[in-house]
């Protein structure tokens, strides 16, 4: 059953054991369908601007470290790995939160954070900084598309093609 907005924060704080919990209240409130695989991961899936992005949050208990994980719906050409890696390069550098990465065993690219919580008073503040690492993981995974897209292509694309797809768009989004 969804928590009203009037007593979230009440009910969250007595029933708030894991940062999980702080998520799924989060994901209740957005109407969002998600999976809980066990007490240390949660899974989901959001539909962004260009494509689907697959959500895993998973936490260390001993360590107090909340990993995030926001995979592509796509898989990249194998031919484009080297360019590829030089383009997520590019990105990192330009990144102030987290970082992508491409596995060569399945090259579907995906964005990573890591947040160590130890020490921190666990509760509503936590709950809004992974709210807005959601929002900041969205944005950067849509903003990325597109070039992660050339890179699909079995197309071959040149380093101007690429550089033009990682500007920033101005105007209306």
């Amino acid at each position: 059953m969804p928590i009203s907005n009037d007593n979230f924060e009440e009910q969250f704080m007595d029933d708030f054991t894991n940062p999980l919990d702080g998520v799924e209240n989060i994901l209740v409130r957005q109407n969002w369908k998600y999976s809980r695989m066990n007490r240390d991961e949660l899974f989901l899936e959001l539909k962004g601007k260009h494509g689907i992005y697959r959500m895993m949050f998973m936490w260390n208990d001993s360590q107090e470290v909340m990993q995030f994980c926001a995979e592509y719906d796509l898989r990249l050409a194998d031919f484009n790995y080297e360019q590829a890696c030089r383009t997520i390069n590019e990105i990192n550098t330009n990144l102030w939160l987290g970082h992508f990465q491409l596995p060569a065993e399945s090259m579907i690219p995906c964005f990573r954070y890591t947040q160590m919580l130890k020490g921190l008073n666990v509760g509503m503040e936590i709950v809004d900084h992974l709210e807005e690492l959601i929002q900041i993981t969205m944005e950067e995974c849509d903003m990325h598309y597109p070039a992660f897209m050339m890179l699909a292509s079995e197309k071959t694309h040149d380093e101007d093609q690429l550089a033009l797809a990682l500007m920033p768009a101005a105007g209306l989004s």
